[in-house]
């Protein structure tokens, strides 16, 4: 059995685990180098560091071979899925969708796009912790006084950084760090930059999303989050059941 990976999440790895622990040849794709430290010591697991489009991708289907495609990448990474799903019927190969179980609360105000979240902000004054990674700091800059207003909490790769302060966030205000942050941790970070809102993304529990809405609870700023696109998959664990009687 010969199976293609894409994500280089925490369901990306699992996944890469539980083939190597069942003795099953695995190729696993994921976009950041970032994200390749955590798997690269997987024995079976074969790892690569690239971006593909469907057409790139479907030469790959074809060339290899594969059982089948999982799909582990970002709930938000849509144009990823959408282009391995179309791949995959492309090329007659089973495709899985892995879904995380989604974390809920009713402390967080919930906005359908990063647009709506700026919009919030343009109408409400206060400091900002931005917790939703580095691909939508350019919709953030609609943000007035973003410069000073914003402190961007973000993976701490070159890249990310360089994108931070060539749209003009303030260096003193970006903050390189690898998650999950405890409850603790958050209430620090607001309470020392006076910040009145938090901005996150739906997400999963182990995400940390209730370590933020906690600290936003106890410190008294707001929590907002920016909605998961809604799709169809399979968990994490079901999918475990459903391949097991074929390996």
């Amino acid at each position: 059995m010969h199976v293609c990976i894409f994500g280089g999440t925490r369901e990306g790895r699992l996944l890469a685990e539980f083939f190597r622990d069942s003795q099953v040849k695995s190729d696993l794709y994921i976009a950041t180098d970032y994200g390749e430290q955590f798997v690269k010591e997987l024995s079976n697991v074969k790892v690569h560091q690239k971006r593909l489009n469907m057409e790139q991708m479907i030469e790959l289907f074809t060339a290899n071979k594969f059982d089948c495609i999982v799909d582990a990448t970002h709930p938000f990474a849509k144009i990823v899925s959408q282009n391995a799903k179309e791949a995959a019927k492309f090329c007659n190969v089973q495709y899985y969708r892995i879904i995380r179980e989604t974390a809920k609360s009713e402390d967080s105000k919930y906005f359908d796009t990063v647009e709506d979240i700026a919009a919030y902000l343009n109408r409400n004054e206060g400091n900002i912790l931005l917790t939703t990674g580095s691909k939508d700091l350019d919709k953030f800059t609609e943000v007035k006084n973003y410069e000073e207003r914003i402190f961007v909490r973000i993976l701490p790769m070159e890249s990310s950084m360089k994108k931070a302060v060539e749209l003009g966030y303030s260096n003193k205000n970006i903050i390189c760090m690898q998650g999950p942050f405890s409850e603790e941790l958050n209430i620090a970070m607001i309470n020392y930059l006076g910040v009145k809102f938090l901005v996150t993304k739906e997400s999963a529990a182990s995400g940390g999303f209730y370590q933020k809405v906690n600290a936003c609870v106890k410190t008294g700023a707001e929590c907002l989050a920016l909605k998961k696109p809604e799709e169809e998959g399979i968990t994490l664990e079901n999918f475990k059941e459903t391949v097991r009687g074929n390996i």
